[in-house]
């Protein structure tokens, strides 16, 4: 494996390098617009080869569908992410380069601070089949499971109108779950109090822990790993569990079974305190 990092002139790097390709050019990329770029794999398409692109549904991408309707009119494969939001940016050309990094494939990226990685495969060697095996999965998973080939070049020109306004979107789904994680800390905070209220025997020093560790929801989740992977709960919840009736309602694994929570967690995770509520009833 070798490996080049490029601060500058990524734009014609990216370019040349696609100018090399061969055989079959996969692009999973989050805004696509310059035309430049588009120009090469239309191009290249038009020669024979395989070339297969995934972009986000952000609207960004179709405010000009000439170069996406170009593209899919010479034999292109064009996919557009709508079951999540596509924010990768790396291509693989001839399974031999992986280009990775920073830089969204448009003008304003030139303006900006990016980053791009070229990597040379050997596929003879473990660790680099290996690399590219993963990132081909993961482009073949964008194409199969969360996107939509566009096989009509008039379906273009509804994502102009139902696209995804990102950057908007991205700074909400941020403060949402900014506002999320503060009410799961002032929940544990305020279960930590009622426990004591009630005499049960509650170590504050807890709570200094939760901040140590970055916050209630990386706090929490290193409890539910230990107890996951140990299947011995932490003395915490042992302490909740002993009054009659229990008090398993003020526990850290009853904030994660809240349907107001579980987005803040693994699935496992929630199954596992999902599981362990119902033995309380809960």
């Amino acid at each position: 494996m070798q490996i080049a990092v490029f601060f500058t002139d990524i734009k014609q790097e990216i370019i040349a390098n696609l100018k090399r390709a061969k055989h079959e050019i996969k692009v999973s990329v989050a805004w696509l617009t310059d035309e430049d770029i588009f120009r090469t794999l239309t191009q290249k398409s038009e020669a024979g080869l395989d070339v297969q692109i995934v972009i986000s549904d952000s609207k960004e991408n179709f405010r000009s569908t000439s170069k996406l309707k170009d593209f899919i009119q010479h034999n292109g494969k064009l996919y557009v992410a709508t079951q999540k939001f596509l924010h990768n940016k790396f291509c693989i050309i001839d399974d031999t380069t992986i280009i990775n990094g920073s830089y969204n494939w448009t003008y304003y990226a030139q303006k900006n601070e990016e980053n791009i990685m070229r990597i040379s495969i050997d596929k003879n060697l473990t660790e680099d089949a290996d690399l590219l095996k993963r990132f081909s999965q993961k482009h073949n998973f964008f194409c199969n499971k969360i996107s939509k080939l566009i096989s009509n070049i008039l379906e273009l020109e509804t994502f102009k109108v139902t696209g995804k306004d990102a950057y908007v979107i991205l700074a909400q789904i941020d403060e949402s779950e900014i506002s999320l994680r503060q009410e799961l800390e002032d929940d544990v905070k305020t279960s930590f109090d009622q426990a004591i209220a009630i005499q049960i025997p509650i170590s504050k020093l807890l709570l200094d822990r939760m901040k140590a560790d970055g916050g209630g929801v990386e706090f929490i989740r290193r409890i539910l790993h230990d107890e996951m992977t140990s299947g011995d709960m932490k003395s915490g919840f042992k302490k909740l569990e002993e009054p009659i009736p229990h008090r398993v309602d003020l526990s850290l694994e009853y904030l994660v079974s809240r349907p107001k929570y579980e987005k803040l967690f693994s699935k496992e995770h929630v199954e596992f305190c999902k599981k362990l509520m119902k033995k309380y009833n809960l």
